[in-house]
């Protein structure tokens, strides 16, 4: 296989951008996840796919929950810092403002719209784990585009 052309053909695969965000009892997490699609309208469910490693993982584990944000075209800043490991930076969470979902998970007020879910099941995905979550609530924020991922120039995919 042509190395460069499996990559440059992953790479053609749209994604869009979004803050997963979650919080237990003892710590929150917040990471970029382009990995996201809806696999079943009833019930609703999504998959997404985290690192192994991810700090957020362990969080959304433990919290059994999550929120997704869906990000606006234009955005670029505010995927960049939630695209940074939480080792280097630590709660990515910190110094912001925060809405709170109606369990009490952390949303950015800032996003287009955010929906929770519920942690049903997950599966290893080689340097991965696929997560598959319900949709159990939803808002919309404001109108306007969804961020993709082609229009920041960030490379996340083959």
């Amino acid at each position: 296989m042509d190395a460069n052309a499996k990559k440059t053909a992953l790479r053609m695969i749209s994604y869009g951008l979004y803050v997963v965000t979650s919080a237990s009892p003892i710590e929150r997490g917040a990471f970029l996840c382009n990995w996201l699609t809806q696999c079943s309208f009833e019930p609703p469910l999504i998959v997404m796919s985290v690192e192994n490693q991810a700090q957020s993982l362990k969080v959304i584990r433990e919290a059994g929950r999550f929120v997704v944000n869906v990000l606006e075209s234009g955005q670029s800043e505010l995927a960049g810092w939630f695209g940074r490991h939480s080792a280097s930076v630590g709660d990515k969470l910190a110094k912001r403002v925060l809405m709170a979902s109606g369990s009490g998970q952390p949303v950015l007020p800032e996003c287009l719209a955010w929906f929770e879910c519920t942690f049903n099941a997950q599966m290893p995905a080689g340097d991965h784990v696929l997560i598959v979550g319900e949709v159990v609530d939803a808002r919309l924020v404001r109108d306007g585009k969804p961020m993709m991922l082609a229009e920041t120039g960030y490379k996340y995919a083959g």
